[in-house]
Order: structure tokens, then sequence, then C-alpha cells
């Protein structure tokens, strides 16, 4: 019995040392110390190279004690990687242009350690092939600096202003869209409409384009908003106010005609942008019914307001100088 004791006593002794021996293990991790960035590269593509143009920037980290690292991009993201010294990461950047960004990396080590560095690289993003001809169409070219001016086609053909239901139209025998009312020029002879001028500008450096409207000194109000306009009265007028040049994006229309009727992109000006006609355009954004060398026809949303899609104003300008053949075309 004294040795079942004994042996039982050296058996408890030995657990509970084995215990302790465990725990202690479990909290030894030996010294902590941050990861060592040594370097890291940013591989933009130049010109000649394959992803030139695409907006893929690749991230080559060095370093030591790096397990995983973050990119905080400079545009508002943050994308994780795992580390291991031989994979560059690759990150994309979609605004189109030429564009100069900051980056921040943070590398992390054992124990959530970290380092950081920062650096910038400026990098170049293409448009897409529809965006990219709309914008040479409108401008002239997009291989280098351009401009284009746009007048209201003003003539014997209805069509170039006028009024029409703005949800799914419903063709003519003739292909044309239906209009509820589209005069001749001689039918509507308001100078201070068709003598604007509309000229798009197209900046090789930053791949942007804007407008500026010449409008030989008035411009043409609907009489819903000339009340709102110093000088403006109750009635459609002229009025001394001059169009602010502003910056010019090309985005989807979101159409409900079918696309034989439209490109399904739109005109969409910034700030208090209009073109030519001012019927109060809250949304600015004038979808591209069908655009070449020489005409660009457009459909706006009646007024301001967006949930009253069931009339839109249509107008269609001619290009200044006419042009047989400008090189460009929309893609199939």
């Amino acid at each position: 019995m004294k040795n079942f004791k004994y042996i039982y006593g050296i058996g408890i002794l030995t657990l509970l040392l084995t215990i302790v021996s465990c725990q202690e293990e479990e909290f030894e991790f030996g010294d902590v110390s941050a990861p060592t960035i040594s370097s890291v590269m940013t591989n933009v593509p130049s010109q000649g190279d394959p992803d030139y143009g695409t907006g893929n920037v690749f991230f080559d980290l060095q370093g030591d004690d790096i397990i995983t690292y973050i990119v905080y991009t400079g545009d508002g993201r943050s994308e994780s990687f795992k580390f291991d010294g031989d994979s560059p990461a690759m990150i994309n950047y979609s605004l189109p242009g030429i564009n100069t960004y900051t980056y921040t990396i943070i590398a992390v080590g054992i124990g959530g350690a970290t380092s950081s560095t920062t650096g910038e690289f400026t990098v170049f993003t293409d448009l897409d092939d529809t965006t990219k001809s709309i914008f040479g169409l409108l401008a002239g070219s997009t291989t280098i600096d351009s401009s284009k001016t746009w007048k209201l086609d003003a003539g014997d053909d209805p069509g170039f202003y006028g009024v029409g239901p703005g949800g799914v139209n419903v063709p003519q025998n003739d292909g044309d869209l239906v209009y509820w009312w589209a005069p001749t020029s001689a039918d509507f002879n308001e100078d201070c409409l068709f003598n604007d001028e509309l000229t798009f500008n197209f900046d090789l450096e930053n791949f942007t384009l804007s407008m500026s409207t010449d409008n030989m000194g008035d411009t043409w109000y609907h009489d819903d908003y000339t009340p709102g306009i110093p000088g403006g009265s109750n009635t459609a007028e002229c009025l001394d106010a001059t169009p602010p040049s502003v910056s010019v994006a090309i985005t989807n229309a979101n159409s409900e005609l079918l696309p034989e009727f439209t490109t399904d992109r739109a005109i969409e000006l910034g700030g208090d942008g209009f073109m030519g006609l001012y019927i109060g355009n809250a949304t600015r954004k004038y979808e591209i019914l069908s655009i070449d060398c020489n005409l660009v026809s457009l459909r706006i949303f009646f007024f301001d307001d967006e949930e009253n899609r069931e009339n839109a104003w249509y107008l269609r300008f001619r290009a200044v100088e006419d042009a047989t053949d400008c090189g460009i075309t929309l893609p199939n």
C-alpha cells in the first residue's frame, strides 16, 4: 500500500510538472521585431509594352520577416497579398487618362508587427474603344491635342430640334424616330439658338474632353426657366447669359431604345453645362442616338424630372467643317 501511495504521488507530481512546462512553452514567442522593407519597385508599363494603357501596375516588394502586406492604392482602395519575394502584386487603375497616385504599403510580420513605406507613380489608362471613338468624333482626334466645333443642323429637314416620346420610341416607316413636334428652320427661326457654336476640346496629356460655347451674345432659354434667369420673363426668349465651359464624360445611357436606334452612350456634362438650348438640365446627360464625322443626334429627358421619361428633347448637331471621312468610326 505504501509503495502504491508513493508511486501515485510521484505520478501526480510528474503530471503537474508537465502541465507547468507546457504552459511555459505556449507563452514563449521569443523576440518580436518589425519586418524590414528593403525596396519597392513600381513597374508601370511604357509605350510599346503589351500592358500599356491597361492601367495595370506591378508592385515588387522586397524585405525580411514579411508574412503579408497591404497596398493602399492611392485611389481609395486597399488590397492584401501574401509575401513570397518572387511574385510582384498587380493592381489595376481604371480611371481613364494619365493619373498620378500616392500609395502606401504596410508589411506585416510575426505577431502582427508592421513596417510601412510610401511612394508615387504615374500611369496611363486608355479609354474603352467606343468611348475613345466618340471622343475622337466629337473633338477630331485622340492622338494629338484637338478641337472640333459643332452647330445645330438647322435647315429644311426636321429633327434638328424637337420634342418626342422619351420611352420606347416607335420608329416610323422610314426608320426615323417619332416626333410630336419637329420644325424646320423656316418654322422656328431663332438665331440665338441656331448660331451657337459648341467646341469639344481633347487634351492629350490628361486624356480628357471638355466643351466650350460661343453663344454669339445670347442664349435660348425655355419659358419654364427664364423666370429664374436675370432679365427673364415667362416666355421662351434669348437672354444675355453665357453657358459655362465644362468637362465632358461619356457614360452609359441605359437606354430603353432598341440597339438600332441608339449607341447606348451619353454625353454627360459637368457643372451647369448645356448644349445650346437651356431646358433646365439637372442631369446634363445627352443620349447619343447616332454619331459620325459630321452629325451627332441626341436626346435629353424633359426638364429636371428624372422620373418623367415620357417626354424628350431631340437635337441634331453638324460639324462646322464637314469631313467626308475623318477616319474614325464606332466599333461594331
